[in-house]
C-alpha cells in the first residue's frame, strides 16, 4: 500500500501566503499598477475555495466514507443505490441543510429528511426536480474553503446517476474514488478514473470495506488494484485500504479513527495534501501572475525614464509612429469584438441547436409511447381521471427530461464558451503584445507580456411555460368527450395527449434554444467587456508613462531632473516586490 511522498511543511505554505499577501499590498500602492488585476489576485489568494469530489460505483460506500471522514452519521447509507442527486457539504457552525430545485426554488431541510431528496428510494430518478442539496457542517476538514461533493454512483442501473456525476468532474480540484476490496475494480471504474485525470489535480483511491475480508485477501486486493490502475492509466494513484464503518464507530466513540479502520494513514495523506500541496500550487499561481503584473509596471517606468533622457525631436517622431500603430490596434480590437459575437452565434447554431434538435426528436417519440403505456395501464380509471393523469404525467415527464438535458448541455456549452473566450482573448492579447513589442523596440525598452484568465460562469434564466387551453375550449372539449362512448372517449383522450406531448416537447425546445441564445449573447457581451477593460488596463500604464514623460520633457531639464528620483524609487520598490515574490515561485 502506498502513501504520498513527503510534502513541504504546512508552515512553509502559511509563510509563503503571508509573504505574497504583503507583496500584493505593496504592489497595489505602486503608481501605474493594474489595480484591478492586483485586487483579483488578492481575492484569489484569500479565497482558496477547493472542491473535493467523492465518486465511485454504486454500493461502494461513498456516503459512508464521507460520514467516516466527518465523524458523523450525516448522509443516508444503505444496500441499494442510494444517492440520486449531488450533495455539497460546506463549513458551518452547526449542521443544517437546504435543498435547491431545478426551477430555482430553495427550501430548508432537516437532516433527518435528507433521504427524501438525495436517495433513489425517496426521490426516484430525481422526480422531485432537485438540483442539489447543500449541507453545512462544523468539521475541521471543511475549513479554508474546502467543499465535499457527494455524487451519484457511476455504472448503476440508473443512467442519470452516472450522467450527473460526469457533469461535476470539471469542477473537481481533487477526487476521492471509492472502490471496494470485496469486488475487483470494474471497467466502468477504470474508465471513470481515466476521465477524472483530465480534470482533477489529485486522485486518492480508497478500497473500502476491509472489515469484510481476511488479511491475506486484503493484501491481494490492494496489489490487484495497484496493478490494474497502473496498467490502465500508466501512472500511480495513492491507494488506501479502509473501513468507513469502523472509522465512524471509532470517531463516535472516542473522537478519532481507529488504526484497524485504515483511516489514519488516509487522513494523514489527505491532510498533507489539503494543507500543503494544494495551497502551495495555489500560491505559486498567484505569485507568477503578480510577477507578470509588476513587470508591466517596470516597463512603464523604464519607458518613462527613456523618454525623459531622449532628445525632444526624436520623441516627437517616435510618438507619431506610436499613434499610427495604436490606431491599427484599436481597429483590430473592434474586429475581434465583432468576430467574438459571430463566434457566440455560431456556438448556438452549430453546437446547441443540433443537440437540442436530436434530443427533441427522440423525446417526442419517447413521451408519446409513455402516453400510450400510461393509458393502457389505467384502464380502470374514468375518462376524467385518465385525462388528469395523462396531463400530470406528461408535463412532469417532459419537465424532468428537459431538466436533465439542460444540466448536461450547460456543462458542454460552458466548456465551449470558455474555449471561445480563450481563443479570442489569446488573439486580443497577441495584438496587445504586438503593440507593446512595437513600443518597446521604438523606445528601446524591455517588456514581459501580461496574460489573463477570462472564464464564463453561466447563470440560467430558463423557465417553463406549458401549453394550456383557454377555459372555454377546455370546457367544450370535456363536454364533447363526455357524450362519447367510454372506449371511444378514452381513445380521444389518449390521442389528444399524444398531440399535446409533441406540442409541449416542441415548445420547451424553443424556449431552451431562446434561453441559450440569450445567455450566450449576454455572456459574450460581458466577456468582451472584461477583455477590453483588461486590455485597456494593460495599456493604461504605457499611455500614462508616454504622456507624462513627454509633458515633463517639454517642460525642460529642471522638471526632468526632478522626475528621475521618483522613477528610481519606484523601480526599487518593484525590485523589492520581485525579489520577495521570486522567493515564493519555484525555479523554472
Amino acid at each position: 500500500m502506498r502513501c504520498d511522498s513527503a510534502l513541504e511543511p504546512s508552515s512553509s505554505a502559511s509563510s509563503m501566503r503571508a509573504q505574497l499577501a504583503q507583496a500584493l499590498r505593496d504592489a497595489a500602492a505602486l503608481r501605474g499598477i493594474d489595480g484591478e488585476a492586483v485586487a483579483w489576485l488578492d481575492r484569489k489568494l484569500a479565497d482558496q475555495s477547493f472542491n473535493l469530489v467523492v465518486a465511485g460505483q454504486f454500493k461502494r460506500g461513498k456516503s459512508s466514507v464521507i460520514n467516516g471522514l466527518l465523524g458523523d452519521r450525516l448522509l443516508p447509507v444503505g444496500v441499494i443505490p442510494l444517492t440520486s442527486v449531488v450533495t455539497l457539504i460546506r463549513s458551518g457552525t452547526v449542521a443544517q441543510a437546504r435543498v435547491e430545485f431545478l426551477d430555482g426554488r430553495t427550501e430548508e431541510l432537516s437532516l433527518e429528511a435528507l433521504g427524501d431528496f438525495v436517495t433513489e428510494r425517496g426521490n426516484p430518478k430525481n422526480a422531485k426536480g432537485v438540483r442539489q442539496v447543500i449541507i453545512q457542517h462544523p468539521s475541521a476538514w471543511l475549513a479554508d474553503g474546502v467543499q465535499l461533493i457527494d455524487t451519484p454512483g457511476i455504472g448503476s442501473v440508473y443512467q442519470h446517476n452516472t450522467d450527473v456525476t460526469q457533469q461535476y468532474l470539471p469542477q473537481a480540484d481533487a477526487v476521492l474514488l471509492i472502490a471496494s476490496v470485496d469486488q475487483p475494480l470494474s471497467h466502468a471504474e477504470l474508465e471513470f478514473l481515466g476521465s477524472i485525470r483530465q480534470y482533477a489535480g489529485k486522485v486518492f483511491c480508497l478500497l473500502n470495506k476491509i472489515d469484510y475480508v481476511r488479511t491475506d485477501e486484503l493484501a491481494e486486493a490492494v496489489r490487484f488494484a495497484e496493478g490494474t490502475i497502473r496498467s490502465a492509466l500508466k501512472t500511480e494513484v495513492p491507494i488506501f485500504a479502509v473501513s468507513a464503518r469502523l472509522a465512524l464507530d471509532s470517531k463516535l466513540a472516542n473522537g478519532e479513527s481507529s488504526r484497524e479502520s485504515g483511516f489514519p494513514d488516509f487522513e494523514r495523506a489527505l491532510q498533507r495534501f489539503m494543507t500543503d500541496e494544494r495551497r502551495v500550487v495555489w500560491i505559486h499561481s498567484v505569485a507568477r501572475s503578480l510577477l507578470r503584473i509588476v513587470a508591466q509596471a517596470r516597463f512603464a517606468l523604464e519607458l518613462e525614464a527613456k523618454i525623459l533622457t531622449t532628445p525632444l525631436g526624436q520623441i516627437e517622431d517616435k510618438l507619431a509612429a506610436y499613434e499610427v500603430k495604436q490606431g491599427e490596434f484599436q481597429r483590430a480590437l473592434g474586429d475581434y469584438q465583432v468576430l467574438m459575437d459571430s463566434g457566440a452565434r455560431a456556438l448556438v447554431k452549430d453546437e446547441i441547436e443540433p443537440a437540442l434538435e436530436q434530443f427533441k426528436i427522440g423525446e417526442r417519440e419517447r413521451v408519446c409511447a409513455l402516453v400510450d403505456a400510461w393509458s393502457a395501464e389505467s384502464s380502470a380509471l374514468s375518462v376524467r381521471k385518465l385525462d388528469a393523469l395523462l396531463e400530470h404525467r406528461t408535463k412532469g415527464e417532459i419537465r424532468s427530461a428537459y431538466d436533465r438535458w439542460l444540466a448536461r448541455e450547460d456543462v458542454a456549452a460552458s466548456a465551449a464558451f470558455e474555449k471561445l473566450c480563450g481563443r479570442f482573448w489569446a488573439e486580443m492579447q497577441s495584438s496587445v503584445d504586438e503593440l507593446v513589442r512595437y513600443s518597446s523596440e521604438l523606445f528601446s525598452v524591455r517588456f514581459e507580456a501580461v496574460p489573463d484568465d477570462s472564464r464564463w460562469s453561466p447563470e440560467s434564466g430558463f423557465y417553463y411555460k406549458f401549453w394550456y387551453e383557454p377555459p372555454g375550449l377546455a370546457t367544450l372539449a370535456s363536454t364533447l368527450v363526455a357524450i362519447l362512448p367510454r372506449v371511444l372517449a378514452r381513445k380521444v383522450i389518449q390521442r389528444r395527449w399524444r398531440t399535446r406531448a409533441r406540442e409541449l416537447v416542441e415548445l420547451q425546445a424553443g424556449r431552451l434554444r431562446y434561453d441559450f441564445e440569450q445567455r450566450v449573447q449576454k455572456s459574450a457581451q460581458d466577456a468582451r467587456g472584461r477583455m477590453v477593460r483588461r486590455i485597456q488596463a494593460t495599456l493604461a500604464g504605457i499611455e500614462a508613462a508616454i504622456q507624462g514623460a513627454t509633458t515633463t520633457r517639454r517642460q525642460g531639464a529642471a522638471q526632468v531632473a526632478a522626475g528621475m528620483p521618483r522613477i528610481e524609487l519606484a523601480n526599487e520598490a518593484i525590485s523589492s516586490i520581485e525579489t520577495r515574490v521570486r522567493a515564493v515561485v519555484p525555479a523554472g
